[in-house]
C-alpha cells in the first residue's frame, strides 16, 4: 500500500533519531513514520509538509487554506492508493481539485479537526465546502461532535465518518523518575484557552501558591496579581518539565464545536498528572470525572475555583488521581490505539 500523507505543519527530516522531538515532527530516515509503524511492512508513505518557502505561503496564512501543499499532491496522486490529508487547510482544497475534475482514484482521507472551518453551518464558505465535498472523501474525526457536524452540515459525508480518539506516545510523555513538585499549578496552550475564566478564580482563592501559565506573554486582567506568573511560548521539553513539576494542571477550555485541546490534557495525563479540564465538546469522549482529571463547566468561576481549592487543599487525593491520570492513558489513549484503528480504517478503504 502507497500512502501519501499531508500533515497541515513542517516536518523535520532527519538521517538519526532525535528523542527531543515528537514522532508527528519528525521523519526518520529508514523508520516509520509517527502511526504509521503500526502499518503493514509493504506499507510506503511520503510526506508532503508545510514549508514557509513556498510562493504561496503568505496568502495560505490569510486566507488559512494550504493551496501549494494539495496542488503538489493532485499532481503525484496517481502514484498512490491513497491520500491522507491532516487538516481541512490542505483536504478541502484537494477535495475541490478532485472534485472539478471528477478524479476518483486514488481514495482520499481527511482528518476533521476544526469542523470544515469551524463548524459553520451557513454562509459562503460552507457552499463552497459542500461544492469541494462532493468529491466525497473519507472522514477522521478525534471528537464526536465532528459527526454531529457532518449531519447537519455535510450529510453526505456522515457514513464515511469515523471518531478515532486521539492518542498519545505514552514513552514521550512518561513521567520521570525524579519528579519534583514546586509549588505552583500550572497551566498552557497559546490558542483557544479560556483564561480569564482562570484569572478570575484564581483571584478568589486565598493561596501562597503560584499560577504559572504558558503561552502568553500578557494580560491585562494579571497585572496587578503578584501570584500569577506569564511565561510565554516555551519548547517542548520545557513544557514536559513544566508539567511535570506542579502540583496539577489546569486546561480551561472555551466552547467551540470542534476537535481542539485534547493533546494538552491527555499528555500531561500521560505524565502522570493531575488535571482540571472545562467540560466541552472537544473533552467529553475523553475525561471521566475522577479518573485523572476533574471537570469543570466551562464558564465558571465559582466551579473552577472550588476544584482549584479542593485539590490544593488536599495532596493525598492529587498524589492518588496522578496514578489514575497515567494508568488512564496507557488503558485507553495511547498511540498504539490510536495507529491501529486507523490503520484498520485506512486498510479497509483501500482493499474496497
Amino acid at each position: 500500500m502507497k500512502i501519501l500523507f499531508l500533515p497541515n505543519w513542517h516536518i523535520n527530516y532527519l538521517n538519526k533519531d532525535d528523542p527531543s522531538i515528537q514522532d508527528p515532527d519528525k521523519y526518520v530516515s529508514g523508520e516509520k513514520y509517527w502511526f504509521f509503524k503500526y502499518f503493514p511492512d509493504n506499507t510506503t508513505v511520503d510526506i508532503i509538509d508545510i514549508k514557509s518557502n513556498n510562493p504561496l505561503h503568505k496568502i495560505e496564512i490569510e486566507t488559512k487554506f494550504y493551496i501549494w501543499q494539495a496542488f503538489l499532491a493532485f499532481f503525484k496522486s496517481r502514484k498512490y492508493d491513497v491520500i491522507i490529508s491532516h487538516g481541512a487547510q490542505s483536504g478541502i482544497v484537494l477535495s475541490f481539485l478532485r472534485t472539478v475534475t471528477f478524479m476518483q482514484t486514488p481514495k482520499h482521507i481527511i482528518f476533521d479537526i476544526g469542523g470544515m472551518n469551524g463548524a459553520k453551518a451557513k454562509g459562503f464558505s460552507t457552499k463552497l465546502i459542500s461544492f469541494a465535498m462532493k468529491s466525497s472523501p473519507y472522514i477522521i474525526c478525534h471528537s464526536k461532535i465532528i459527526l454531529s457536524n457532518l449531519k447537519n452540515i455535510y450529510p453526505n459525508l456522515l457514513p464515511k465518518a469515523l471518531f478515532i480518539p486521539f492518542g498519545v506516545d505514552v514513552d514521550y510523555f512518561k513521567p520521570q523518575i525524579k519528579e519534583r513538585k514546586s509549588n505552583y499549578v500550572f497551566s498552557f496552550g497559546y490558542s483557544k484557552r479560556d483564561y480569564e475564566t482562570l484569572i478570575n478564580a484564581w483571584k478568589l482563592i486565598d493561596t501562597a501558591c503560584e499560577l504559572r501559565i504558558a503561552g502568553i506573554h500578557s494580560m491585562q486582567a494579571t497585572e496587578k496579581i503578584p501570584n500569577i506568573n506569564l511565561i510565554g511560548k516555551i519548547s517542548i521539553s520545557q513544557l514536559k518539565e513544566e508539567i511535570q513539576n506542579s502540583l496539577f494542571v489546569v486546561i480551561p477550555l472555551p466552547k467551540y464545536n470542534y476537535s481542539y485541546g485534547q493533546m494538552s490534557f491527555l499528555q500531561s495525563m500521560s505524565l502522570g498528572k493531575t488535571v482540571i479540564v472545562s467540560s466541552v465538546p472537544s473533552s467529553i469522549d475523553y475525561i471521566k470525572d475522577n479518573e485523572g482529571a476533574f471537570l469543570v463547566e466551562p464558564y465558571n468561576v465559582e466551579d473552577l475555583k472550588n476544584k482549584i481549592e479542593m485539590l490544593l487543599s488536599n495532596p493525598k487525593l492529587v498524589e492518588k488521581s496522578d496514578l489514575k491520570a497515567r494508568n488512564f492513558i496507557l488503558d485507553h489513549f495511547n498511540q498504539l490505539n490510536m495507529g491501529t484503528q486507523i490503520r484498520d480504517f485506512v486498510t479497509n478503504i483501500v482493499n474496497n
